[in-house]
């Protein structure tokens, strides 16, 4: 059987397209990511834009191409956090259907968090705690108990923050001024959850870091102009290499960003914001290194 899975998130859409061989392992005959951006001016309004909309219905119908290309006999969509928020969801829903076929399914933050945790401890194990930064969101799951205390209250959260959010209300000026960049560190520990761990809470397990915040920072420690999925996968980060990115991210306007090898120019105005989501998740659980994980919900699906 050939499955397709779709996840739109609030900056980009992502394609897989896999089929199971007879020996059990997952072949990719199609892995696509476009930033759409759907989730524009959602800091400010609980609507989707028609420029958003646009944007992600054209890139639908091509993947719907691609999709009839390989004859794909399934496809599972979903849509995420801000499906959750916009008020005009149903109607671009029903649009999306009328136009490719594609049923979009509106998941929880909890069922998204277990998703990207299928897809990661499938890889590297269930010793982990996984962070998944996403455009509104981000889920931070840890379903084993941590050295120095257990996971506050639940095995999974998530936190109702992401890289375009945090932009589009806390950015006003370029490159970032210390207030705006001092306010959005405010606003991440503000929101990580409580209680603050202990020093060696981290120690022993890893922090596996997926989506486009974390494959990007990897692309650009590598200086990679051109994105390969299978080195960037289970790459390393250290603690000490991120602030250094972050500095740097912070010395420069969006379009001298755009010019940093790995550094997708769609990203350059919202990496700042989600690379400080991954800093302080990680010095807040204890870690002082993050592995990277290329395989987010479209992978938990197709493991599913």
């Amino acid at each position: 059987m050939k499955l397709a899975t779709i996840d739109i998130g609030t900056h980009s859409v992502l394609l897989l397209i896999a089929q199971k061989n007879p020996d059990g392992k997952i072949k990719v005959l199609a892995d696509e990511a476009t930033l759409t951006r759907i989730g524009e001016g959602m800091g400010s309004i609980n609507n989707f834009l028609s420029s958003g909309m646009e944007r992600t219905l054209a890139v639908l119908k091509k993947y719907k191409a691609i999709c009839d290309q390989h004859r794909v006999e399934k496809i599972l969509c979903v849509g995420t956090a801000a499906f959750r928020k916009a008020k005009n969801v149903a109607d671009f829903v029903i649009q999306v259907k009328k136009e490719t076929g594609i049923e979009i399914e509106i998941i929880s933050g909890e069922r998204e968090a277990a998703l990207t945790w299928k897809a990661a401890s499938t890889d590297f194990g269930s010793d982990i705690m996984v962070v998944d930064i996403g455009g509104g969101s981000t889920e931070v799951i840890c379903p084993v108990s941590l050295r120095g205390g257990q996971w506050p209250t639940k095995q999974s959260t998530s936190i109702p923050i992401g890289s375009v959010l945090l932009t589009e209300k806390y950015c006003h000026s370029d490159p970032v001024s210390d207030a705006d960049y001092q306010n959005i560190c405010n606003v991440i520990e503000q929101t990580l959850p409580s209680p603050q761990p202990s020093p060696t809470r981290g120690e022993g397990k890893r922090l596996v870091a997926t989506a486009g915040t974390a494959t990007t920072l990897g692309a650009i420690k590598m200086k990679m102009k051109i994105y390969h999925h299978n080195e960037i996968h289970g790459s390393k980060l250290s603690l000490a290499e991120l602030k250094k990115i972050i500095a740097d991210f912070k010395s420069k306007t969006i379009e001298e960003r755009k010019k940093i090898p790995g550094l997708e120019p769609g990203r350059a105005d919202v990496i700042l914001a989600g690379s400080l989501l991954l800093e302080k998740i990680a010095e807040h659980f204890g870690f002082q290194e993050i592995t990277v994980s290329d395989r987010g919900v479209r992978w938990g699906l197709v493991y599913e």
